[in-house]
């Protein structure tokens, strides 16, 4: 029984010879015919489809606004990515209206060690656009290119007598001090450089420095935010929308401080009342605000209700785009409104809900928008451009359409 077994796996071992032949000779030439089928394989899209898929291997969307040449619209876009020990900024301008490229994405590099903060973009109030890259790079959009021109040897020239020897860290201030940079010098020495004003100050003394200097200043100038409302330990944060107006300038450097703001009414108002002054609508704050940093008066905007993660996201010169959450659950959706600066009345106001354009992850909290020539650019969830909106909420340009039209 054994032989005859034998046999017969002998018999099938033949006749699948030549078989295993023809599978050993097409493994052994794999290297010749392959690079030759290669290209066959390749998909080919529509040159319209190439052009919108190349994001997709730019990197991750780090920045997005929009800007106006010649009245022509064009994105411009920033990707990072990961490339061994660099990170990788990729700039990229397109057309608004087409999404077509152009030119070439600039290509800007730096060692991912040491690096800290993320990519911005930035518009002063000169009109022109400007990119910070994680604290180390200072950056102009040329309009003239279309590319972007490093500023920091302009930089170290203008205030060579501080910032000769090399600069080490560039980072942008926030609203509450325009136009302006804190600058970390090969020695270790920060400074606060007013950038269009050309002045420099050491960090460490901005604040007597601006003291003395807004003592002197004659006119005044309005600012909206929202501030804190005092609440007990352990409880979100709540805020009204506020407008405060400062000492002011012009030509001479802006600084709106953070103040505490207290209800008339409120403990700490009761139990220490020449500790505080009168501020307005019925709020006090501490005199420091008003002699050290030319605070002069408020006034809560209407409704004074409290609101949660709120913020003045974008302001130009009739309106402010804000959002906020009506409650302190974030996953329950922001709120995304304009409100007209001299009426200080509604003019649109939309729930994340109803703005599916701009993701809802944890309720929207990762939206943000930035007020350009047109009217107002929301960005989604991952700092893609979404909508694009007139100063009366006018829907102006829908950028998910066109990206999922381009996908279809």
């Amino acid at each position: 029984m054994s032989t005859s077994a034998e046999a017969a796996s002998g018999a099938r071992l033949r006749r699948h010879l030549p078989w295993v032949a023809v599978l050993l000779a097409m493994l052994v030439s794999i290297p010749w015919w392959l690079p030759r089928l290669q290209p066959g394989l390749q998909l080919k899209l529509p040159a319209a489809w190439q052009d919108k898929a190349a994001p997709l291997a730019l990197g991750r969307s780090e920045a997005t606004t929009l800007i106006e040449r010649n009245g022509q619209r064009l994105l411009v876009q920033l990707y990072e990515s990961r490339e061994q020990d660099d990170v990788v900024y990729r700039a990229v301008l397109r057309d608004a209206a087409t999404g077509a490229s152009l030119g070439e994405p600039q290509r800007m590099a730096m060692p991912w060690a040491g690096t800290s903060g993320r990519a911005e973009l930035q518009f002063f109030s000169d009109g022109q656009l400007y990119l910070f890259l994680r604290e180390r790079g200072f950056w102009r959009l040329d309009l003239a290119s279309l590319r972007f021109v490093d500023l920091q040897p302009q930089l170290s020239a203008r205030f060579a007598a501080q910032l000769g020897e090399g600069i080490v860290g560039v980072a942008p201030k926030g609203r509450d001090r325009p136009d302006s940079l804190e600058v970390t010098s090969r020695s270790g020495s920060k400074y606060l450089v007013y950038w269009l004003l050309g002045q420099i100050w050491p960090a460490a003394d901005s604040s007597s420095l601006y003291e003395k200097a807004q003592s002197g200043y004659r006119q005044e100038i309005a600012f909206y935010r929202y501030e804190s409302l005092p609440h007990p330990t352990g409880e979100e944060n709540r805020a009204v929308l506020v407008q405060s107006w400062w000492r002011h300038e012009p030509g001479q450097p802006a600084y709106f401080d953070y103040y505490d703001l207290q209800p008339s009414d409120s403990r700490e108002v009761q139990s220490s009342p020449r500790s505080y002054v009168p501020i307005g609508d019925g709020f006090f704050t501490r005199p420091y605000a008003i002699k050290d940093r030319g605070l002069l008066r408020i006034k809560v905007v209407q409704p004074a209700v409290p609101r949660f993660h709120a913020e003045v996201m974008a302001e130009s010169t009739r309106r402010l785009l804000l959002a906020y959450n009506p409650t302190p659950l974030r996953q329950e959706g922001r709120v995304i409104q304009l409100l007209d600066k001299a009426s200080q009345q509604l003019v649109w106001s939309r729930t994340i809900d109803q703005l599916p354009q701009l993701g809802k992850r944890e309720g929207g909290m990762y939206v943000t928008g930035q007020a350009v020539s047109a009217g107002f650019l929301l960005l989604n969830d991952m700092r893609q451009p979404a909508l694009l909106i007139g100063e009366d909420g006018e829907l102006l340009q829908d950028f998910t359409a066109a990206a999922q039209g381009a996908a279809r």
